[in-house]
């Protein structure tokens, strides 16, 4: 079977890199089960690797019966679906058990230049295959942290030890670490006592040529919006990104914003956060907002510059982030956020001057922020053209030169190093 694989290489010369996405896939739509904005992260940065001659392979494993072992996602980038496992969704709690079996399948691609894993079970796998590749570089994105999700949750059931272990199993094992802010390099160096000089900063970026401002009317007509004052939610629908802290946010504008309405764009998890939607709608009727709230599913990644126009705000109500792509990427869209001060969403953010951040998930506090922007269509206006201004220095480019960075300071793969001249 390798054979055949490799059989498809173009160059067998140029340097190939092992990307890990054990629990989700790129393929899937961001904000339904698993997917996020690592999906969008993992798919950007590749392609844009790809464009300078850096070749990847994105491992992860198979979840159904129906797509291609192998789906060419751009020029220079394939999406591989491991069997590991039966082939359907499993919360991520489950997942570790199969981990040394995706390892097992990832080995039959190889040897690769470089690993780059995302997420902590991938992380792990990284590790079988650094021993099975004899010493390959391993580079890991961790996107979120436990002990960081532990300190942000309120009445919560704290992370499971085993996820704790991992990571820190996964950060003595790796040779770099890519933190998307200077924030997380702190955390990981005080929560996990990780070696600063293994730890590089590449923020995550926004494709800035779909990401534009628009015309709010026409998306709007698109989504069947009314003119009302629009607040807009992106996410997977858990607690932890706050969609009942929105919701209640919502029931508190009516004193304020009485014609505001919500959507809610989002799926639920494959388990832990099932039903999500429907407590949502209960809640919408217990405060009498239900009539003001839309839940709506997820959009496609190249749909969602249209809701972001369409929004006169964006709410951002996590109890973490890491970095923050939907604010980034609503900003991006000449949209204003209102956002928990948290994580990498005080970078993202730029309080009072891209939009608000707010100091704790208080729905009042919400409801206060984001009425300064409904109340105000020159202030909301002035917020977005900053929005954008700020988002322009985010392009996936700046994240693909950070990383390679890492890569180079690893392996002596020419490619790598021809890419970041390149770049620059």
């Amino acid at each position: 079977m390798t054979d055949a694989i490799n059989s498809l290489d173009s160059d067998s010369g140029s340097c190939r890199v092992a990307v890990l996405s054990l629990h989700t896939s790129p393929l899937d739509t961001p904000g339904s089960g698993d997917a996020g904005g690592m999906n969008v992260y993992i798919r950007e940065v590749a392609a844009e690797m790809a464009r300078r001659g850096v070749r990847s392979d994105i491992f992860t494993r198979r979840t159904d019966t129906e797509t291609p072992d192998i789906v060419e996602l751009a020029p220079g980038v394939r999406v591989i679906q491991i069997r590991a496992g039966l082939p359907r969704p499993l919360h991520k709690d489950l997942l570790r058990r199969l981990v040394r079996r995706f390892a097992a399948g990832v080995a039959e691609y190889g040897p690769y230049d470089v690993v780059h894993a995302h997420y902590w079970l991938s992380g792990i796998a990284g590790s079988h295959l650094k021993d099975e590749w004899k010493d390959v570089p391993l580079v890991v994105s961790f996107h979120t942290l436990a002990r960081v999700k532990d300190d942000a949750s309120t009445g919560e059931p704290p992370e499971p030890l085993f996820r704790k272990r991992g990571e820190a199993r996964v950060i003595r094992t790796a040779d770099r670490i890519i933190a998307p802010t200077f924030i997380e390099q702190g955390q990981l160096i005080e929560l996990y006592d990780a070696d600063p000089a293994r730890i590089y900063v590449a923020p995550p970026g926004v494709d800035l040529e779909r990401f534009t401002p628009g015309s709010r009317e026409a998306a709007r007509s698109r989504f069947g919006f009314s003119a009302d004052p629009l607040v807009v939610f992106v996410g997977r629908l858990q607690p932890f990104k706050g969609t009942y802290v929105a919701v209640h946010a919502l029931a508190q504008l009516k004193r304020m914003v009485p014609d505001a309405q919500l959507a809610i764009v989002g799926g639920d998890s494959p388990r832990g956060s099932r039903g999500e939607r429907i407590r949502l709608g209960l809640q919408a009727r217990r405060l009498g907002v239900s009539h003001r709230l839309h839940l709506l599913e997820p959009v496609t990644h190249t749909e969602l510059p249209d809701l972001y126009r369409a929004a006169d705000v964006v709410v951002v109500p996590s109890a973490s982030e890491s970095f923050g792509l939907v604010a980034l990427e609503a900003q991006a869209c000449g949209t204003p956020v209102v956002a928990t001060a948290v994580g990498g969403l005080r970078i993202t953010v730029r309080d009072g001057e891209t939009g608000y951040l707010v100091g704790r998930r208080d729905p009042k506090a919400f409801a206060a922020a984001l009425s300064r922007v409904l109340s105000d269509p020159v202030a909301r206006d002035r917020l977005g053209e900053n929005a954008a201004r700020l988002a322009s220095g985010f392009p996936w480019a700046r994240t693909a030169d950070g990383i390679l960075d890492a890569f180079a300071s690893v392996t002596a793969c020419p490619d790598v190093r021809r890419a970041l001249v390149g770049a620059r």
